[in-house]
């Protein structure tokens, strides 16, 4: 049967993809306010339910939270079922702060801080200075220092990547073959829990600024690691601690340059044992004749690389090719062994000290 004319099926542009690009910035902020609001909150207490219903607990008008909840409806985080009640759906339960997988803490990261830093992207490509400087007034790590608001909701999106980067790089390597591993710049203690609950053998230190102690220690004690794991403070780029046979850097060498990166490099091979093993928790950029495969994907390549551009600068971190690696490893008094790649986005690079 032939469909009227306002039943046409529908046809997309060959550039529809291109334009769906485009729009991505308002996808960002329809996102975070949808999490600022406490949107996926409410409805998972009240659900499901009307506009007039939601919107005096989320301090907005009613035809407001109407197109609010109808843009959800299209990302397909909500569904509108008869009687105008919205509810979510599978995909937009994520956006609960409770739920186990939350992506809340990285909706709200990327909508209330990164987001300002693509917006002024073209000055930083331009100049290379970091946009993170050029809009905040200070360094990043300075700013986390600064602002406990900000660090908070950075050490919980950061624990969010337990499931796609951590578990990922667990799996995919033998820790058992060590006694202790120190993971240089080890936050929360995310990446240690899971290398500790998967593999029996080593004991473990969490090696990072005193501010990480109270989440990491949180961490430790709520994996009931408290026996095979400690937190240590202080700074890799003047020291590390001494004698590990296992040293990660877990998404660490990203945020900077060659000479910075080198130090903590540096201080680890003067501190690990002779037979000791380097590990770099990383994403690999392609090069010349090496798949791109995923290179756009959410998590991997492109977005690291530019978001390090607009938060450290050109002359800051990056994500490096296999080449960039060797060559920082080797300066450093490492030799490259292994790249090896995982069922998530990073890969691990193994490296051994040269004598």
């Amino acid at each position: 049967m032939r469909l009227s004319d306002s039943r046409q099926p529908k046809t997309d542009p060959a550039h529809a993809s291109l334009l769906q690009m485009a729009f991505g910035a308002l996808t960002t902020q329809i996102l975070c306010v949808a999490a600022q609001l406490g949107v996926a909150e409410c409805l998972s207490q009240t659900a499901p339910a009307t506009a007039s219903e939601l919107a005096p607990k989320l301090g907005v008008d009613v035809a407001t939270a109407e197109r609010l909840l109808r843009a959800l409806v299209c990302l397909d985080l909500c569904n509108e079922t008869e009687g105008n009640r919205f509810m979510l759906t599978s995909l937009g339960e994520y956006l609960r702060p409770d739920h186990p997988d939350s992506v809340e803490a990285r909706v709200l990261l990327n909508g209330q801080v990164y987001y300002r830093l693509w917006g002024d992207l073209l000055e930083t490509v331009r100049t290379g200075e970091s946009g993170f400087h050029r809009t905040f007034g200070m360094p990043f790590y300075d700013y986390l220092v600064d602002d406990p608001v900000i660090a908070a909701l950075y050490d919980r999106t950061m624990a969010g990547v337990v499931r796609h980067r951590h578990r990922p790089a667990v799996d995919a390597y033998n820790f058992d073959r060590f006694k202790t591993v120190v993971d240089v710049g080890g936050g929360n203690g995310a990446l240690l829990a899971e290398v500790l609950k998967a593999y029996s053998r080593p004991n473990a230190i969490i090696y990072d600024l005193p501010r990480a102690a109270k989440a990491a220690i949180e961490t430790v004690e709520k994996a009931g690691l408290t026996g095979r794991c400690s937190f240590v403070g202080g700074d890799a780029f003047q020291s590390v601690p001494n004698g590990a046979d296992a040293y990660i850097l877990s998404n660490f060498v990203i945020n900077w340059g060659d000479d910075r990166s080198i130090v903590p490099l540096r201080h680890c091979r003067d501190a690990i044992a002779a037979d000791g093993t380097l590990l770099l928790v990383e994403w690999v950029m392609p090069s010349a004749g090496e798949s791109h495969e995923g290179y756009a994907d959410w998590d991997t390549i492109i977005a690291m690389d530019i978001n390090a551009l607009s938060i450290f600068g050109g002359n800051g971190g990056r994500v490096r090719t296999r080449a960039e690696f060797d060559a920082l490893l080797s300066a450093a008094g490492f030799e490259l062994t292994a790249i090896i790649p995982t069922r998530g986005s990073v890969s691990l690079i193994e490296a051994k000290p040269v004598h």
